[in-house]
């Protein structure tokens, strides 16, 4: 081959080699994304209620959203406990915490706190005279509902022996609804249930279940569907307190039913559905 047009090829190849190089150490670093978007909300700071309140030992159960669920960042939400007092009357009740919307988060604390304490004039005590210690404990919280379940005793001045007390609240934080025992199954069912040989109840020892089981035999099935038919919050019309109140946790269905002051005042059933 021609020994000049080597040379030529040779050189042609080292300039495209060597403009490659240039353009290379020459081209625009990309850019980094952006991060600074992800963040948290702080909640809004309380307001001063004209009562006397204490808060107490926050009871807490935080989820966060995944991109299923929703488009909008993920957000945690939690519950602290708030307390009531006047005279010889202290009420727990749950505060939710964490939500991005702050006018529905004022909504569901004072139903919360609403309901929690219209049990002083749902059993009719007096708060100048009566005792009553009621305790709240959060079952469970994350951005579709709350659950709190409430235990304590009731002393009307004058009254022979004080009164074991029990009730529930599940209140749907996307819309503020209270969900009750129609939202878990049907009064009719769990009547039948009440009655049937496959009862459980919660919390009961063996000579206390015998007890109950003989109890509940005075009621019919259609008694103890009327009493469940009233049971949850919200209070219907002409119902001054609820009979029952139900709540559901881990799958299983809890509902409390009243019994005779000599076998605690109420008891709690337990349906496990996976097992019927």
């Amino acid at each position: 081959m021609n020994k000049k047009l080597i040379i030529g090829i040779s050189a042609a190849v080292a300039a495209v080699v060597i403009g490659a190089a240039a353009a290379l150490m020459t081209s625009t670093t990309p850019e980094k994304i952006d991060l600074s978007s992800t963040h948290t909300t702080q909640a809004p700071t309380e307001s001063q209620e004209t009562e006397a309140e204490t808060e107490a030992a926050v009871t807490t159960a935080a989820a966060e959203t995944s991109a299923a669920d929703s488009e909008e960042s993920p957000v945690s939400v939690a519950a602290s406990i708030k307390t009531y007092t006047s005279g010889n009357i202290s009420i727990e009740y749950p505060e939710v915490q964490g939500l991005s919307d702050s006018a529905l988060m004022n909504q569901l604390n004072e139903k919360l706190r609403s309901n929690a304490l219209s049990v002083i004039q749902g059993i009719g005590l007096d708060e100048a005279s009566d005792s009553l210690s009621i305790k709240c404990q959060v079952i469970s919280v994350d951005r579709r509902r709350l659950t709190a379940i409430y235990t304590g005793i009731a002393a009307p001045e004058g009254a022979a022996y004080p009164t074991n007390l029990f009730y529930s609240n599940t209140i749907d934080l996307k819309d503020a609804s209270d969900l009750g025992l129609g939202d878990f199954t049907d009064a009719y069912t769990m009547a039948g249930y009440i009655l049937s040989d496959d009862v459980a109840f919660s919390g009961l020892t063996d000579e206390q279940t015998a007890a109950v089981l003989e109890y509940r035999k005075g009621l019919s099935l259609e008694e103890w569907t009327n009493t469940l038919n009233q049971a949850d919050f919200p209070i219907q019309a002409g119902v001054t307190w609820p009979p029952s109140f139900s709540y559901e946790k881990q799958g299983s269905i809890y509902f409390s039913i009243p019994v005779d002051h000599v076998l605690g005042d109420y008891v709690t059933v337990r349906f496990d559905p996976s097992t019927k």
